[in-house]
């Protein structure tokens, strides 16, 4: 029986897209022992997983941070004895981590930095590869050329019972559209302006009756404070209330939800929630949505930064969220209220469709 050992990004966000492996890696090895090393956040995006049958903390700031915590953990898993290892990130310490753990077959892409560790060196697809996909390419070693996949989020139904608890308490009602906004994000240039997301939400209460959740973590208080602050009725805050896992049952229940390019995005796709993602510094085409397209709308205005993606989050100005203007997130956001179908990108695919059409009609009636 193979016994094999992914190991996992550090964002929960980048957790999720390595979903799709998880479950191509069980459909090639249907009876292999599966694990996955990784940080407690990307345990959290894992439980229940049904791919998995072992989640491994790997935590080197924190209780592996001592050489005898990591000489400890090497011991652990040599007693598991793991046979194949997929790396999914460019880390020396994790695959220096694998080699001393005496796990023969090593697979990660080839690079320099730690590339000459493994045993098998598995090149990158070019750019603009969506990440998810990009590390299906591992799995080619063996054989398999998956089709592309959607990530997954698999929530239990005693989570579920707490939040309608929670909701139910804060006087969510399940007859009412809910409409979730996520203003933070990781680094602040990928942040729309809070006050435009409170002229979104006053726009969308007045179009119909409905019940705004606010969330987010802990540092995200004082962004929902300028937000809330320039809205014309009070929203549900559950900013800091809940943990991932809780939260992530609450977009379970949005019939909208509108965020910036962060890991609770991902998550309200993975769960087919109908999404407008807003999109600034970083790429659509590498880190963009993989929920149903048909309840998918991206927007992103790639020429107003000088780089795609820009991962300096101390540049100067964030002209790529800046120039989103809230006419086209609010049109974004009745759409799908509406029960419309298409993403901006599919949009402007049919409408190239129609221009075709009608061009090939005028030379067949005019050549």
């Amino acid at each position: 029986m193979d016994r094999i050992v992914v190991v996992m990004p550090n964002w929960f966000g980048e957790t999720l897209f390595a979903t799709p492996f998880l479950s191509a890696l069980r459909a090639v090895r249907p009876d292999a022992v599966i694990a996955a090393l990784g940080v407690s956040r990307c345990h959290e995006v894992l439980a229940h997983n049904p791919n998995l049958q072992e989640l491994i903390l790997y935590d080197e700031r924190g209780i592996h941070r001592s050489l005898r915590a990591k000489a400890r953990l090497i011991a652990e898993l040599r007693s598991r004895q793991f046979d194949t290892a997929f790396i999914l990130r460019r880390s020396l310490s994790r695959a220096v981590l694998l080699v001393l753990s005496g796990i023969p077959r090593r697979i990660g892409f080839a690079n320099p930095k730690s590339g000459w560790l493994l045993t098998h060196r598995i090149q990158a697809p070019p750019l603009p590869t969506h990440k998810a996909h990009a590390y299906l390419r591992l799995l080619e070693s063996f054989g398999l050329h998956e089709p592309q996949r959607s990530y997954q989020y698999y929530l239990s139904e005693e989570e579920r019972e707490h939040t309608r608890t929670l909701l139910r308490a804060h006087g969510v009602s399940d007859g009412k559209p809910i409409v979730v906004l996520h203003p933070g994000a990781n680094w602040a240039h990928k942040r729309w302006n809070p006050e435009r997301f409170a002229e979104l939400a006053n726009r969308l209460i007045q179009r119909q009756p409905l019940s705004v959740v606010v969330t987010g973590g802990p540092d995200d208080q004082p962004l929902v404070q300028r937000m809330v602050e320039r809205m014309t009725s009070q929203p549900v805050v559950l900013t800091g209330q809940t943990g991932l896992r809780q939260l992530a049952a609450c977009l379970e229940h949005a019939s909208l939800v509108v965020a910036n390019d962060t890991g609770v995005l991902h998550i309200a796709a993975a769960l087919g929630r109908p999404v407008v993602a807003l999109y600034g510094p970083t790429s659509p085409a590498i880190t963009g949505p993989l929920g149903n397209p048909d309840r998918t709308i991206v927007i992103h205005h790639s020429d107003c930064c000088p780089t795609i993606p820009c991962l300096k989050p101390r540049h100067p100005g964030y002209p790529g969220m800046e120039s989103i203007t809230v006419d086209e997130v609010y049109e974004a956001a009745a759409q799908l209220l509406r029960g419309g179908r298409g993403s901006m990108k599919s949009e402007v695919g049919r409408a190239n469709l129609y221009l075709i059409m009608l061009l090939t009609s005028y030379f067949i009636l005019h050549v």
